[in-house]
């Protein structure tokens, strides 16, 4: 069985899908979110995804300011009694 570890982005900031780059990037940066001229996060993790129909689409951006997470952990490999593994 493997453990599912859930984390909370530090920042979430909604925009329009049809935004210039160049507005994306100075609202990113406006939101506290550190990017380079092209959008790309400079450190942690930037994830992006786009919702909605046609002229509602709007893309929510979600930055992790560390790491989102360590490696799932397989809780059959650890030591202890065999007989409590689940599985």
């Amino acid at each position: 069985m493997v453990t599912q570890v859930i984390h909370n982005a530090t920042i979430t900031l909604q925009l329009p899908f049809d935004i210039s780059p160049t507005a994306e990037v100075a609202a990113l940066r406006a939101a506290g979110i550190p990017v380079d001229g092209l959008g790309n996060a400079t450190s942690g993790y930037l994830f992006v995804r786009t919702t909605g129909r046609s002229a509602n689409r709007t893309n929510t951006f979600r930055w992790f300011a560390t790491s989102i997470g360590r490696e799932p952990i397989d809780v059959t490999t650890l030591p202890g009694d065999p007989s409590l593994a689940c599985g």
